[in-house]
């Protein structure tokens, strides 16, 4: 009897290891999931979101890809940063209400998504969002003409650029979907397992301290049934947010679905009103 439950905790420490292992060496297939696919943007234009393909490059020298709409009766201009999954064409929807209300879209690409080219790291994804500011201050566009919005993992991407620009100023505003506090904690909150986070987590993607030493105004939107990032998480991340702030949970809603709520529509309404 002892002798098997000694294999089987030989097999547990075996396979403990080379989880940790595998988490430390190989994050991409745990925590970004991406869509090497080329997104189509003749399928967003014949669904109403009239968006061109823009070039820039990094200050790396990386080739970057972006969607861009230009604001119509408007002067600001969203630039959105999406989660760890798809690419650029599985999100364009979410953008369509606020073109439709005048204003400018931009939706840049990570590389190693959607036929961008290059190594997935946090370091080089949070080049990539800023590369996508860049270009919006080389179009004449000032941080406040520029609504950040950050969904899932893009929350960081806009955290940390509005954060890594507010020296020239504050943008026009923050909007932050279904956000996490740090890359740690969101793992920590959905696995029961005690692995060493500290460790075998690479990308930290913290992002509580940089949210608190920005004073742009934000909003945070987020579902009481979010199974893959737990809405406690936005929660706490909401406390460290200066004023002005605002914080909506859906009853019911979860990861991916608060477009069915109408979050938009009240994200459009803070934004006239803030």
């Amino acid at each position: 009897m002892f002798g098997w439950l000694k294999k089987l905790l030989i097999w547990f420490v075996v396979l403990y290891v080379a989880f940790c292992a595998a988490v430390y060496y190989f994050p991409q297939y745990f925590f970004y999931g991406p869509s090497a696919k080329p997104s189509n943007i003749d399928n967003a234009r014949a669904n109403g979101f009239n968006a061109e393909v823009v070039r820039y490059f990094a200050e790396d020298g990386t080739e970057e890809m972006a969607w861009y709409v230009k604001p119509s009766s408007k002067k600001q201009v969203i630039v959105f940063f999406h989660g760890n999954s798809y690419n650029v064409e599985k999100f364009y929807h979410k953008l369509i209400p606020f073109v439709q209300a005048g204003y400018g879209v931009l939706m840049p690409e990570y590389r190693g998504f959607g036929g961008v080219k290059g190594k997935i790291t946090q370091k080089n994804l949070e080049e990539d969002a800023l590369a996508a500011v860049r270009w919006l201050h080389n179009q004449g566009y000032k941080n406040t003409d520029i609504v950040v919005y950050g969904m899932s993992l893009g929350s960081h991407m806009a955290v940390n650029s509005v954060y890594q620009f507010q020296k020239n100023g504050n943008f026009a505003a923050l909007v932050l979907e279904v956000p996490f506090n740090s890359l740690e904690e969101t793992v920590r909150a959905i696995v029961p397992i005690p692995f060493p986070l500290k460790l075998i987590v690479r990308d930290k993607y913290e992002n509580r301290y940089m949210l608190s030493r920005i004073q742009t105004p934000v909003i945070i939107t987020g579902g009481s049934d979010d199974s893959l990032v737990p809405v406690k998480l936005a929660e706490d991340l909401y406390t460290y947010a200066n004023e002005p702030r605002k914080i909506i949970v859906y009853q019911g809603g979860e990861h991916n679905t608060l477009y069915s709520f109408r979050n938009y529509a009240d994200i459009l309404n803070w934004l006239e009103k803030k």
